[in-house]
């Protein structure tokens, strides 16, 4: 850890779970390696993100009473007791460490079995009404329990509106009357309020993060929190919408009318290999970091995890580099990054075709060896790049799987996952067009290429590490040039695809039915590649041979609907 003031004074790492697969901040082994970890790269702010967090932590009571737990809802409240004990012993660790502790939640979060004691939050039948008065005193009493039943925490770090939450204005599938007129400024600045006001009662801080998937609601969630409390801290992701390299600053870093600034990045990788296909991001991580420094920012955190995925993190991946980049970093932005490279290498690598759980200690790097693997990781990083984007745009379905259908592929990519509203203009790039497809196959072929070179710059085999270490990675590193292979066929397709559908030429028709039928013949090897394998589920996840089904399928059907045919099964 270096010593003098540091550049950010919240340096945070974040954890992951939900409520189906308790993993990572709920087993103490692993946490015993993120405390180890925080501590020798000085990290003083530990975060678990669980979108229901507050609903295992509290009844709460005003609405469920001990008499009704008893005896409606026992094993909720046995959960409710354990996590609760489980909280608040995290809590007492980490103060021990000077670690603060954050919730990180969104809003709004009940437990279904309030709408049986409330049956009048349905407006209209089977839909639970956001926009019910009910709400705003329901979060207040929430956050009152929350901090008497765990004083100990620093604050809450909330999403509210997320699409992901489990009632948002912004899904609009209330339509009440109600509803239908509701100001969602209004909305915005009552959540927040109803949130904000039990925490500043107590003196705790609330963080209010931005997870936008358009620019206005951005400045909805933003402006909301002026409209309650400056002393509010503005948190967003260093790229708009969600964790992007590619993609530019995010607009509103520095643009917070005031509130202090929190700005989190990811260190897996969830759009950049998912851990299994190592990059580093510590480059395009320091430029971002005096992005933020230059704008004011005072906090930043890292998150190792995903809450979909399960078993796997940073402590599976040769990613630790990047949570490395961070903690570095983020206590002093204006160093050499070869201090980050050597510091994750001297602590050692880990196995990416073991399961977290089932990880062993880091093998650390000879001196003699460093510098391939330094190369690697860069390397890798324009791999991924030129494999998981069309030319600076998110392309692929979920998090690094591949396309489904052709239409959802430029859904995901120009609607969902979309470039322009943060970049007017910036979709041209990726029409259909004779130039355009000569370019995006063009970076798709370099991929290949540079993917092939991997080996050759890491030359695991001269890097004395453990036999077994050894094997995984050669066996990972196949994988990764099977699984490029496979992107640039489904690339080609869709593209091919989309542009027959436009022009209805007979040669673009034949172009995309070939294309569609590279794409089956890859489908048919790697399920012979994948068959009566044992490798973690993720693996299966990359390669998901379903997928690759409904896209050949997909074009089959579109190619023969232009030409009048019956698509062949």
């Amino acid at each position: 850890m270096q010593a003098g003031a540091a550049d950010f004074a919240i340096r945070g790492l974040e954890l992951h779970s939900n409520a189906r697969f308790q993993t990572g901040m709920w087993h103490w082994k692993n946490l015993d390696r993120v405390f180890a970890l925080m501590e020798q790269l000085g990290l003083n702010t530990l975060i678990f993100h669980q979108i229901d967090l507050q609903d295992w932590l509290v009844w709460p009571q005003a609405y469920f009473t001990p008499d009704i737990m008893r005896a409606r809802w026992p094993l909720r409240r046995a959960n409710i007791e354990n996590a609760k004990s489980h909280i608040r012993e995290v809590v007492r660790r980490a103060a021990q460490r000077g670690i603060g502790f954050y919730p990180e939640v969104k809003e709004m979060a009940y437990p279904d079995e309030l709408i049986e004691l409330h049956p009048e939050l349905m407006v209209i039948k089977g839909v639970v009404c956001p926009t019910h008065p009910f709400w705003w005193e329901y979060e207040r009493a929430k956050y009152r329990e929350l901090l008497e039943e765990i004083p100990g925490i620093a604050g809450v770090i909330m999403s509210p509106g997320s699409r992901e939450s489990k009632l948002s204005l912004s899904v609009h599938n209330c339509t009440c009357d109600r509803c239908r007129t509701y100001d969602p400024a209004v909305w915005y600045s009552n959540i927040i309020r109803s949130n904000y006001e039990p925490l500043a009662a107590k003196g705790k801080q609330f963080v209010v993060r931005d997870f936008a998937f358009s620019r206005a609601d951005q400045n909805f969630v933003v402006d909301a929190c002026t409209r309650v409390s400056r002393d509010i801290v503005a948190a967003m992701k260093n790229t708009p919408h969600d964790y992007y390299p590619t993609f530019p600053d995010n607009p509103r870093i520095g643009h917070t009318d005031g509130h202090p600034q929190w700005v989190e990045f990811d260190t897996w990788g969830q759009f950049n290999g998912m851990g299994l296909f190592p990059v580093s991001l510590v480059e395009d991580m320091q430029r971002r970091l005096r992005y933020s420094k230059k704008n004011g920012v005072t906090g930043v955190w890292f998150r190792a995890d995903l809450e979909v995925v399960s078993d796997t993190s940073v402590f599976n991946s040769f990613n630790l580099l990047n949570m490395f980049g961070g903690g570095l970093l983020s206590r002093r932005i204006e160093q050499d990054l070869e201090n980050v490279y050597q510091a994750w290498l001297v602590h050692g690598v880990l196995d990416p075709l073991k399961a977290e759980s089932e990880e062993t200690d880091p093998a650390p790097v000879q001196p003699v060896d460093r510098a391939r693997f330094r190369d690697f990781m860069r390397a890798s990083w324009s791999v991924i790049e030129k494999t998981l984007y069309v030319r600076g745009h998110v392309w692929t379905d979920g998090s690094c799987q591949f396309p489904i259908t052709v239409d959802r592929a430029f859904f995901n990519m120009l609607v969902f996952q979309g470039r322009d509203d943060w970049e007017p203009g910036s979709s041209k790039r990726v029409e259909p067009t004779p130039e355009n497809l000569e370019i995006i196959f063009a970076e798709k072929e370099a991929a290949e290429r540079e993917v092939a070179r991997l080996p050759e710059i890491l030359n695991i085999e001269q890097a004395h590490l453990p036999a077994e270490l050894t094997s995984s990675v050669n066996t990972m590193l196949e994988l990764y040039k099977s699984y490029v292979h496979g992107f640039r066929l489904c690339t080609v397709a869709c593209f091919t695809t989309k542009r027959a559908a436009q022009t209805r030429a007979a040669a673009d028709v034949q172009a995309a039915l070939a294309a569609g039928d590279a794409v089956r013949l890859y489908r048919e090897e790697m399920g012979r590649r994948l068959k009566d394998t044992y490798y973690p589920h993720t693996v299966y996840w990359f390669f998901d041979l379903d997928n690759l089904d409904q896209l050949t399928a997909d074009i089959r059907e579109k190619m023969a609907g232009l030409s009048g045919q019956t698509p062949p099964v």
